[in-house]
């Protein structure tokens, strides 16, 4: 099994922000990871003796530069540090570079912290069940929505003693345009639907041996982003509300009412997140929730621009009445 687990693996995707976004070298990167808990605001690392939540089906991540928000990330994994370790990370990224509304890949990713595993097999499962063009290695390269979770992975890993490598599985999602704006979710037969009922069934054949990481950031508004306007103190109040709505949806696990709110503005605001977020509402099931951990706007003066971001859990519904709130 190892033999041919290793025959079928191809050259692996290299880092593409490492020596940018963080150092490119391992003592350094894990030095660099270890101080973002340690920031005012940031969520602390766990004490290694604490038991972890056996509850976290999930994570809800940025992926906005480590630079920009190095907090926001502890808010989505400290929780994962003293977790019990799962097998394999389904990743749920955005597909800045894709030309298909669903991308996978089977391909390593070698960081500074190592070789991450991408889950071959599972790959080659869903290649067969969705029966659609699926592949596009050039998005997948250098995306960072995929790098910087499995980073991440590698570092509390590291930080445990547990020199295992990260096993990951990769998908690149879509905004989903046409639903979003019939303000509808999409309908039996889509590309969607079989993507979900595959990954679906995916899932359940894993059970507690899966995690996953939604790997989203949320609106992106501004002369940056292509609007003929800039963005004010009242805009980003409007702003704030709208994702409190549409995050709503999403806790309460409304897909209909999540793409009513987006079809309204037809997602002018150009929330990164929709496929991903519609996939996570129709392969988790009804007995989980997300609790929301943090919330940001980054505004730069410079160009008048912002780019929201959230963290976040995705837990059983039995423990999320202990959760946390948005801060």
């Amino acid at each position: 099994m190892v033999t041919s687990e290793h025959s079928r693996r191809r050259q692996a995707i290299r880092c593409r922000c490492a020596g940018t976004c963080y150092p490119a070298d391992e003592r350094r990167a894990l030095s660099y990871f270890r101080s973002f808990f340690s920031q005012p605001g940031a969520a602390p690392l766990p004490p290694p003796s604490a038991q972890g939540p056996t509850d976290l089906l999930g994570v809800l991540s940025p992926h906005i530069d480590f630079r920009v928000s190095p907090k926001a990330y502890t808010h989505a994994f400290a929780p994962l540090a003293n977790a019990p370790e799962a097998e394999v990370y389904l990743i749920l990224g955005v597909g800045h570079r894709s030309r298909l509304e669903w991308s996978i890949d089977d391909r390593d990713l070698l960081t500074p912290l190592g070789r991450a595993l991408c889950e071959i097999e599972s790959i080659e499962w869903l290649r067969h069940q969705v029966e659609f063009p699926c592949e596009d290695p050039e998005a997948h390269d250098g995306e960072h929505s995929i790098e910087f979770p499995v980073v991440l992975l590698q570092a509390l890993r590291a930080f445990r003693g547990d020199d295992r490598p990260v096993r990951f599985l990769p998908l690149l999602c879509s905004g989903l345009s046409d639903s979003v704006a019939q303000g509808r979710a999409p309908s039996a037969g889509s590309s969607f639907e079989r993507i979900a009922t595959a990954l679906h069934s995916l899932r359940r054949a894993y059970g507690e041996r899966m995690r996953l990481i939604v790997s989203i950031d949320g609106c992106h508004m501004g002369p940056r982003f292509g609007h003929p306007f800039t963005i004010t103190p009242l805009l980003l109040r409007q702003t704030r509300l709208w994702e409190e709505e549409l995050w709503r949806t999403v806790e309460h696990r409304d897909l209909s009412a999540f793409f009513t709110h987006l079809g309204r503005e037809g997602n002018v605001r150009y929330f990164d997140g929709v496929g991903a977020l519609a996939l996570l509402l129709r392969i988790t099931d009804t007995d989980a929730g997300l609790e929301r951990t943090y919330y940001e706007q980054w505004f730069e003066d410079s160009d008048r621009s912002v780019v929201t971001f959230t963290s976040g859990l995705w837990r059983r519904a039995e423990r999320r009445a202990n959760g946390g709130a948005v801060a």
